[in-house]
């Protein structure tokens, strides 16, 4: 009886990653389709950065393992570890390298197939919503030790931890615990940074000026001139803003605002770590938190454009729990 139940169980979930392989795929050659040339040129980026940071975000990746299921042979169990599962590390990494390009590959395009045009409601929503420009209200924390944090945890950790997650799960034991993620974090890039991204195109507070002609956050500009941290989020912008004008294609190039992708996959990743044990889950919705408030701080984002992500991943989440489940015991 066990044995038939491990059998349905198994075979329920090789439907499941089958589904899931189906998807990225799908995903992918439309983008391919789409978009030929961008796909190419990202994709040769997107190989030469992984071959140069997998080795630090594998260590990134598989450290927390280590920590939370070691015990008191932590270097045996990394081996074993290795050995198992180096194998479902490959291939998921492969599908993750897919799946990136095509997202990128899509976020470039947004502006092709839906003009820009959310920016007037969303940031007038914003304000109804908060009484007052929610980056005003973000920035009354000012000092420059405070937004060094800020900038360094958006622009830096976060992709840290986003990619230090993946490699996680890519090496996690728990079979159904990882194609739930791997699913939840498909989903959520698939339909917060595509679908959602294109029907709510937008270029959010730090191209608003711009894009749509006003000096609606001239304010916004002012004091962010005057943090010294902040020329990372200048630089980048410039850079994104250049490739836009240019009409071309390169690392992160694409320009979107809502919803944010950036609160989305932190809000998932808090509910994963929740998942695992109490303590992570509260370091994972500490940085979630941060992260939210580091989209406005910046001016990469109005508020609502978190509120909406963080919605759509835990309905996603929340979905995804329901549907992949162990076959049932009679």
């Amino acid at each position: 009886m066990t044995f038939n139940i491990a059998v349905a169980q198994s075979d329920k979930l090789d439907k499941w990653s089958t589904r899931l392989a189906v998807l990225v795929a799908v995903y992918a050659i439309f983008a391919l389709i789409l978009q030929p040339s961008s796909f190419a040129s990202l994709g040769g980026i997107y190989a030469t950065k992984f071959l140069v940071s997998i080795p630090t975000l594998f260590i990134i990746g598989l450290g927390p393992m280590v920590v939370l299921f070691g015990g008191r042979t932590p270097t045996r169990y990394a081996i074993g570890v290795l050995r198992e599962r180096w194998c479902t590390f490959g291939i998921v990494m492969a599908f993750f390298f897919v799946g990136l390009t095509a997202f990128s590959t899509y976020k470039t395009t947004i502006p092709s197939i839906m003009p820009y045009y959310a920016d007037i409601w969303l940031a007038d929503l914003d304000e109804w919503l908060h009484g007052a420009p929610s980056w005003k209200l973000a920035h009354r924390l000012d000092n420059e030790t405070w937004s060094m944090v800020v900038f360094w945890c958006y622009d830096l950790i976060w992709f840290l931890q986003w990619f230090g997650t993946v490699l996680f799960v890519s090496l996690w034991s728990d079979r159904l615990g990882r194609i739930r993620y791997l699913w939840a974090h498909s989903l959520t890039l698939f339909a917060v940074g595509t679908v959602l991204a294109v029907a709510l195109s937008s270029v959010g507070p730090i191209y608003y000026d711009h894009f749509v002609g006003e000096q609606r956050f001239y304010g916004l500009k002012a004091v962010m001139d005057e943090l010294g941290h902040s020329y990372r989020v200048r630089e980048n912008a410039n850079y994104l803003l250049e490739l836009y004008e240019a009409d071309q294609t390169g690392l992160g190039s694409g320009i979107s605002a809502m919803p944010s992708v950036h609160v989305g996959l932190v809000v998932l990743n808090a509910l994963f770590l929740s998942s695992l044990n109490r303590w992570a889950g509260f370091v994972g919705w500490m940085f979630a938190a941060m992260i939210f408030y580091g989209s406005v701080y910046t001016g990469w984002h109005y508020a609502v454009d978190g509120y909406v992500a963080a919605a759509a991943a835990l309905l996603i989440w929340r979905q995804t729990g329901r549907l992949i489940q162990p076959a049932p015991y009679n």
